[in-house]
């Protein structure tokens, strides 16, 4: 019997390191906007890799969730520690946790890992989206406020 029970606990360990999974996943280059990497089955422990590229110095907001239910009192489908990463092509940790916002990236290449333990009975689901808002550049921004200084200086001239 106890001979059983650990052949029974060697095959079940067995089966739960072979469910550990890292997939990668290229989005390119991201347009302004918001683009989702979709929502992935994973099973065990996971650590999948999204690679994508920003044009432009930008905003970015990147947010993951999973998709957790019972059955029957039980994890049907069920993600802990979910956790996301965000790193520079070169490895830069730039920042960590569900919900990610950074400011004047400059343009090159990105990637996110996604990790967590999938323990439903059916593994587990995940999703996100990455949010990406150009930056305008500073020439941009000072021929705007030279042409409302401009139109201020003809109203002002008007009254006069």
């Amino acid at each position: 019997m106890v001979k059983f029970l650990s052949s029974l606990a060697l095959a079940a360990g067995l089966v739960a390191s072979a469910s550990a999974g890292a997939a990668t996943y290229n989005l390119g280059t991201l347009p302004a906007g918001i683009t989702q990497f979709g929502v992935n089955q994973v099973s065990g422990s996971f650590s999948d890799t999204i690679d994508f590229t920003l044009s432009n110095m930008s905003t970015l907001s990147v947010g993951i969730g999973a998709l957790n239910f019972n059955l029957g009192g039980s994890p049907f489908k069920n993600i802990s520690n979910l956790d996301l990463t965000l790193h520079t092509a070169g490895g830069t940790d730039l920042g960590s946790g569900a919900d990610i916002t950074l400011h004047n990236l400059a343009a090159g290449g990105y990637y996110a890992i996604v990790s967590g333990n999938a323990n439903g009975a059916a593994g587990g689901e995940y999703g996100g989206a990455i949010s990406v808002s150009p930056v305008p550049e500073a020439g941009t921004v000072a021929m705007l406020l030279a042409g409302l200084g401009l139109l201020g200086y003809v109203v002002s001239r008007r009254k006069a």
